[in-house]
Formats: structure tokens, C-alpha cells, sequence
């Protein structure tokens, strides 16, 4: 276990790359266009909701990379099982940007989360979660007069902690609800004219299981200051080892899909989404029940 966890993080500080506000993070996510707010506990719901932690069952360490519009996004999520405290994630992203061997962006974030039962019988249960993400924001050098960085403004980088809450309620294994808020203590990063508002987002959604492997859902995803995003997606176990997703959404309309190969405790994980403009997103993953 120990050189698994050690090989995922060496990985993922050299490939280093995440947005602070990206709403598709793990392959589950994109393949489903990020319609997983109400859906089972997984990996995703170290991104999209803590809650989910609550009913997972096994410990779990997984390593994703995706590009993102051209430009490199990867995490490392591990989730144990405490007999004192429940279920704990720990969440780690980074994201460089890059110009000629030159950084002008970078950010880090690292998250811890939880997730609980407040109440959980043969009926029904109810679950809440909370994460707190650990951010930071780097800036390069400014091109200056020869535009090569040799005579611009020296960098900046700024810091700040988020915070954000989960709930989740089911009803007899096959209607689930969920509710993720985002930024909840409205963040900033920096001072004066450079201060930075960090996105609030608020997204609720439902999911259905008609019989066991297969999950319809629907989510309403909103980023303060904009219009709401309607997503929905449907995943298929075809068997133990094989899972199909799909997914589509409006404003903007795009579409995702994907797959999971499990065997042997381990799961890897494709997707892609597409945009009506810019390039497509491709994500791929892999993790490990421990």
C-alpha cells in the first residue's frame, strides 16, 4: 500500500496540472458531463460532493490526468476508512501553465474531506460531507519591453482556504437526492486592486436506479453570476467488469462519454467531452481498492 500511494504522488507532482473551478474533475465526471451530485460514493465525490464518502465501503487511492483544452490537469485522490472518524479523502491538484519554458501560471490545491451518516436504516439514510481545500496561486514574471520576461514585474502568488458542503439522501437503494455548495465562506486570493473572488457554485441534482448497474441523473449546476448549466447522464454496468457512461448538457451543449475496466481491484477509467468551440477533453485514470 505504502508504495502504491508513494508511486501516485511522485506521478502527480510531475505531471502537476488542475483548474481551481473545474466542474469535470476524474473520469466518472466527464464521461457524465458532471451529472454526479446525487449520484453513489466514489472517487468523484472527492470533487463534486464529500457526502458520497460517507457509504463507501473500501479504501481507495486513484491518479487522474486529462488536457484540457490543451493544457495539462491532473489529481491524486485517496480515500481510507476510520472506525473513529468515518471516511476521510485527501484530494491533491496542480496546474502549470507554460510559455516558451516559462511559467506564467501555476496553482496547487489540496483538499481534505469527510464524509457521515446523520441517520441510516433499511429505508433510507441521509449523509453530509465538507471538504477544506487548501489553495494557491502563482504568477510568473510580466513579459516586459523585450517580451521575454528578462525586464518585466517580478511574480506574485497568493494563498486562501475554501471550504465546502455536501448532502446526500436516499430512499430504498434506488432515489437519491444531493445538494454541493461550493466556496461556501466566499474566499479571496490577494489585496487591493489584485483581489480575486474564488467561484461560488451551488449544484443540486437527483439520480434513479431503476435495478442494480444502472444510474440516471440529473443535475442543476450554478456559478454565482452566471446561468444555470442543466446536466444528466446515465451509466451502465454491462457486467462486474465493464461500466458505460454517457452524458450531455446544456449551456454550454456538450456531451461526454466513457468507460471502467475493473479487474482486480483495479479500475481504469476513459472519457472525453466535447465543447461547441474549443477542443476535446480527454481524461484517463486509474485506482486501486485497497
Amino acid at each position: 500500500m505504502k508504495k502504491i500511494l508513494l508511486t501516485l504522488i511522485i506521478v502527480s507532482l510531475s505531471l502537476a496540472q488542475v483548474a481551481s473551478d473545474y466542474t469535470y474533475t476524474s473520469a466518472e465526471a466527464t464521461s457524465l458531463v458532471g451529472a454526479v451530485t446525487a449520484n453513489p460514493g466514489s472517487e468523484a465525490s472527492l470533487f463534486h460532493n464529500p457526502a458520497g464518502l460517507a457509504e463507501i465501503d473500501y479504501q481507495l487511492a486513484t491518479f487522474g490526468a486529462a488536457s484540457i483544452f490543451g493544457v495539462s490537469h491532473s489529481y491524486l485522490g485517496v480515500i481510507v476508512n476510520t472506525p473513529w472518524i468515518g471516511n476521510l479523502g485527501i484530494a491533491l491538484q496542480q496546474s502549470k501553465t507554460e510559455q516558451s519554458g516559462k511559467t506564467l501560471s501555476e496553482e496547487q490545491s489540496l483538499g481534505f474531506s469527510g464524509g457521515y451518516f446523520l441517520q441510516k436504516d433499511k429505508n433510507s439514510q441521509l449523509s453530509v460531507g465538507y471538504s477544506l481545500n487548501f489553495l494557491n496561486w502563482s504568477l510568473g514574471r510580466t513579459a516586459g519591453i523585450t517580451g521575454d520576461g528578462s525586464d518585466g514585474m517580478a511574480g506574485a502568488s497568493g494563498s486562501t482556504v475554501g471550504i465546502d458542503i455536501g448532502f446526500q439522501a436516499q430512499l430504498r437503494g434506488k432515489h437519491r437526492v444531493g445538494a454541493y455548495f461550493k466556496n461556501v465562506n466566499s474566499p479571496v486570493l490577494g489585496k487591493g486592486e489584485s483581489q480575486q473572488n474564488l467561484p461560488r457554485r451551488l449544484a443540486l441534482g437527483v439520480s434513479y436506479t431503476p435495478y442494480k448497474g444502472l444510474i440516471t441523473s440529473l443535475v442543476f449546476d450554478r456559478l454565482l453570476g452566471y446561468d444555470t448549466e442543466v446536466k444528466s447522464g446515465i451509466q451502465y454496468a454491462f457486467n462486474e467488469k465493464l461500466t458505460f457512461r454517457l452524458g450531455i448538457q446544456s449551456n454550454p451543449n456538450r456531451m461526454g462519454g466513457g468507460f471502467r475496466i475493473h479487474m482486480n481491484k483495479y479500475n481504469l477509467d476513459y472519457s472525453l467531452l466535447t465543447h461547441p468551440v474549443l477542443t476535446v477533453t480527454q481524461q484517463i485514470s486509474i485506482g486501486r481498492e485497497l
